[in-house]
């Protein structure tokens, strides 16, 4: 039995919960003391009130006084489907024994700010109307939001559960604050998010389960630590998805994961497996800086493309211990996202490949990024591109990224045309000796403009026969000579370029001029042509 006060000491009583807490039990008479301080009951931190505890809260609820800050729960309390019709106040309470909010409705919001919890509370099904701070909030035992509602701000910044915490099918309808809570146990966010959900330095050493969790606004999970394994398999991000300088100590799964707005994984850390296959990026995957230590599996569908048509990767400076573990399976990609990453061991299988081997527009691209030198850079990602593809032998392949790297490089100076630079007619005669069908028209074109000239210049008509010296005196060699008709031309310019020495021989100097420049180009731009072909089926 609490100790009968005296009216004077009734009066003159105050309670030593504090001054903040001193609201929650106006009008309670002293009740007892504990380690030197007096208390009322409500505030009384001891099991041995329990009958009066009970009457307390009953008076209070009876009153619809729902302020129980700082109050001392000593025994189960049920306000399953209880209509709070005011501001629930539990700041700084303690929660001894189980507590049940199921289904309950906090009409005008409640305070759980700085409330402990030693056993885990109920929120099943609980509609929270107003903003709801569980702000520094401690769950020693669990919590269970499982189909909760908070249909305005939910605000668990720096909370901690030391056990599992469930907000399976939960709805947030305003913001969800989480940043820099502290999950020991599981963490169970398989919920639907309309507003931003914010996980900022949140840290998980237990499960992260965001399978199929749908995040209609901005999701961030900037320098969270995730210990164990983290499952974001099927989610959908609506908007932008911020994992910079995350840490992923173990497994993570974004497979089936969506992403419409930018998913940046800048400078993030995996120090296991990161599977994003059949994953759907519809803008920037940025993965600039990351560090990848175990396996990186891309993987689409040829119905549902990995990459979109206005999606990028960015793979710049991105560290990583194992480039053979990196696989990229049925997805459309552009050469320029392996920028400043070496692709040379990179498993690509049923790739297609943007641009068809044009540097230009894939140049273009790396501008609107305000890259440095993408001239360069290109080329250089293009060449190591070309040795994956020609150590897999996809020569075909190979061919292409040979081809861009050389014409990035070409591009960097007057615009391509570098009338004086030998690799500009390298380009003009063969596309750098990896297009046999321009090598070809180039080769036709020679011909055909030869054949031409030889229609416009002068032939040895005839040869005088020289029978003895007095006939050297007396003949006179043909130095005008007469040109070719187009059909003799033809024939004679195919002599000239396979070297035959064909007849009549040029009577001209701009005949010869020009036998010897067929002569000489001829046979080269074969040699241009037997070498795109040779490199477009062979090593």
């Amino acid at each position: 039995m609490p100790d009968s006060p005296t009216a004077e000491t009734e009066s003159a009583f105050v309670c030593d919960s504090g001054e903040e807490m001193r609201s929650a039990c106006v009008g309670e008479p002293f009740y007892k003391e504990h380690e030197g301080k007096r208390y009322c009951v409500l505030h009384f931190p001891s099991q041995e009130k329990s009958a009066d505890f009970q009457k307390a809260v009953q008076r209070k609820l009876d009153n619809k006084d729902f302020n129980f800050q700082g109050v001392w729960f000593s025994d189960e309390l049920s306000f399953f489907r209880f209509d709070f019709t005011g501001i629930a106040n539990f700041n700084s309470a303690t929660f001894n024994a189980e507590v049940d909010f199921s289904s309950a409705v906090l009409r005008a919001g409640a305070n759980f700010s700085s409330t402990l919890f030693n056993v885990e509370p109920d929120f099943t099904g609980t509609t929270f109307g107003a903003e709801t701070p569980f702000s520094f909030a401690i769950f020693n035992a669990g919590a269970n939001f499982i189909q909760a509602a908070f249909t305005s701000k939910a605000d668990f910044t720096s909370a901690t559960f030391s056990g599992d915490a469930y907000f399976s099918q939960a709805k947030f309808g305003g913001a969800a604050k989480f940043s820099f809570a502290t999950f020991s146990g599981g963490a169970h966010f398989n919920a639907n998010f309309s507003a931003e959900a914010d996980f900022d330095q949140a840290v998980f050493s237990g499960e992260a389960n965001f399978g199929d969790a749908v995040f209609e606004s901005n999701a961030t999970f900037m320098w969270a630590k995730i210990g164990a394994e983290a499952c974001f398999s099927g989610a959908v991000f609506s908007a932008w998805a911020g994992f910079g300088d995350a840490i992923f100590g173990a497994e993570v799964d974004f497979s089936n994961a969506s992403f419409v707005g930018n998913a940046d994984f800048f400078n993030g850390t995996f120090k296991e497996d990161a599977d994003f296959r059949r994953a759907s990026f519809k803008a920037k995957a940025n993965f600039a800086r990351a560090t990848f230590s175990g396996y990186l599996k891309f993987a689409g569908e040829k119905e549902e493309p990995l990459f979109g048509d206005k999606s990028s990767l960015d793979l710049d400076s991105a560290r990583i211990e194992k480039p053979e573990h990196v696989s990229f399976h049925t997805v459309t990609m552009h050469p320029h996202w392996f920028v400043n990453v070496d692709a040379r061991e990179f498993d690509f299988s049923n790739v297609h490949w943007k641009n068809d081997g044009k540097a230009k527009p894939e140049i273009e691209l790396l501008k609107e990024d305000d890259m440095a030198s993408p001239h360069r850079l290109l080329a250089i990602a293009c060449r190591k591109l070309a040795a994956n593809s020609e150590e897999n032998d996809r020569y075909r392949e190979a061919s292409h990224f040979r081809r861009m790297a050389m014409d990035a490089e070409r591009l960097e100076t007057w615009r391509g045309f570098g009338f004086l630079r030998l690799s500009w007619w390298y380009w003009l005669a063969s596309g750098y000796g990896e297009r046999p069908f321009q090598a070809f028209l180039v080769l036709i074109g020679l011909l055909l403009i030869s054949a031409v000239l030889y229609t416009q210049v002068g032939f040895v008509r005839w040869e005088p026969k020289l029978a003895s010296e007095s006939d050297v005196v007396i003949a006179k060699r043909d130095d005008v000579g007469a040109p070719l008709k187009f059909n003799r031309a033809l024939t004679y310019s195919v002599g000239v370029m396979t070297l035959q020495k064909p007849e009549p021989r040029p009577a001209t100097t701009v005949a010869q001029t020009v036998v010897l420049f067929e002569t000489i180009l001829g046979p080269v731009q074969a040699a241009l042509l037997a070498l795109a072909i040779r490199r477009k089926f062979m090593r």
